[in-house]
């Protein structure tokens, strides 16, 4: 077919609407870049906790290939036996025998962990619908039994479920047996649990592994990204795509901290080096570039205004914007960085797939940005959770003198992806790690 006669630049003021754009198909993450399948990533401050996202759904209920199972729901649809009733079906009559057995159950944990701390509830409440009969013990690796059960054990990583023999006799044992081993007079299940108790906890203020180093000047810490540059005034970056649900959602949780430390850190809402959600992603990102730029002072008011909904126009005059001035910052940049010209001709795009957006591009390749979003503080890329608490704990960790706004009490819940600021998701689904 004949090429399409060239878009002209977008004006802010009239514009007739359009026919809706094909998007472009999601390109393929690189093999290094995939997140394995069916695991979830927990990342708060102080450290980086993984753990396989079977735990939520409780185990055995993601291992589709092994038994029927709908993931959708979460909940088993196949050879998961209730293990609390038992029918028996003869000829004269069906009886049904509530099972009373006992399953012990041992959580090893440790408090100065954060990320450990706070996905036991949901785990062991999935458990339970395994094994409804479970009675649970919970121990901190700071006491005296629960540091001796560790080295008697020998156990490296954090948390740790440890069942007895006990659970060789519920009806849903085969469920998990490939998932747990040996430990001592314990069944340990493999959660993928990486926090090592013994290590340096790079941001308590305490010698953890008994080097007479503190935190970051322990040798351990030097690759942690809490161990940052610290500054008088944090500099923060934060790379989206402008119609991202996940990038928005970032933005909608980091409002909240960048309008509390005002002044006192120097941020910016930079793009993404190319652009997954058609022409209107590259007209709005040129504009907000353009807003911040010669209207920095309204930028965090348009910003708010456009995560309602994006109706860009709409937020524009809201704000106050001179839409004489926009415009001809608009038609500067856009010539200067060739953004609709590259994205007539097809030739430039990334892989053949998604358009460019080469404004900084420099700055993508610099921090390694891949996708939308990605958080850098003090040069350093962060992985933070989403939720305000988190964001201004991270970014408070960039100063050198931390100001009292530093104390305050955030949301510490994580907005839902894409526009609107009503809803929520839970912090440890993928909803609250997705990206663009």
């Amino acid at each position: 077919m004949a090429e399409k006669k060239t878009k002209k630049r977008r004006k802010v003021k009239k514009e007739k609407p359009k026919k809706e754009e094909e998007k472009p198909k999601k390109e393929p993450m690189k093999e290094e870049e995939k997140p394995k399948e069916f695991e979830i990533k927990l990342s708060l401050p102080s450290t980086n906790f993984v753990v396989i996202a079977i735990l939520f759904f409780a185990v055995g209920f993601l291992v589709s290939d092994a038994m029927d199972i709908n993931l959708i729901g979460g909940m088993p649809t196949g050879n998961v036996v209730n293990p609390a009733v038992t029918t028996t079906t003869n000829p004269s009559a069906t009886t049904t025998t509530l099972s009373s057995k006992q399953l012990n159950v041992i959580v090893l944990n440790d408090k100065r962990c954060p990320e450990c701390v706070k996905v036991m509830p949901s785990l062991l409440a999935q458990l339970k619908t395994l094994f409804p009969g479970m009675n649970v013990r919970e121990l901190d690796y700071s006491s005296d039994e629960g540091k001796g059960l560790y080295d008697t054990l020998g156990l490296k990583y954090l948390p740790a479920i440890l069942f007895d023999d006990s659970v060789k006799d519920s009806a849903n044992y085969n469920s998990i047996r490939g998932y747990l081993e040996k430990k001592g007079d314990y069944l340990s299940l493999r959660i993928g649990a990486n926090f090592d108790p013994t290590a340096e906890i790079c941001d308590n203020g305490i010698d953890d592994n008994g080097d007479g180093k503190v935190d970051c000047d322990d040798p351990t810490c030097r690759n942690n990204w809490v161990c940052m540059p610290k500054l008088d005034k944090p500099t923060v970056e934060l790379f989206v795509m402008s119609h991202c649900p996940f990038g928005a959602q970032m933005e909608k949780g980091i409002l909240p901290v960048v309008e509390l430390l005002g002044d006192k850190i120097d941020f910016k809402v930079k793009f993404c080096s190319y652009a997954m959600h058609g022409k209107k992603e590259l007209d709005e990102q040129i504009l907000q570039y353009c807003i911040q730029r010669d209207f920095s002072d309204k930028y965090l008011s348009y910003l708010r205004c456009f995560l309602k909904e994006g109706k860009t126009d709409e937020c524009i005059t809201d704000v106050g914007i001179d839409k004489e001035k926009l415009n001809s910052c608009i038609q500067q940049v856009d010539k200067e960085y060739k953004i609709t010209e590259n994205y007539n001709d097809k030739s430039t795009w990334l892989n053949g797939r998604f358009p460019t957006f080469d404004i900084y591009k420099e700055e993508n390749e610099k921090y390694g940005i891949s996708g939308s979003p990605g958080l850098v503080i003090n040069g350093v890329v962060a992985r933070v959770a989403r939720d305000p608490a988190s964001l201004l704990s991270a970014i408070c960790l960039g100063f050198k003198e931390k100001p009292e706004e530093c104390n305050e009490n955030l949301s510490s819940t994580t907005p839902k992806p894409g526009f609107g600021f009503s809803g929520s998701v839970n912090p440890n689904s993928s909803a609250a790690s997705g990206r663009c």
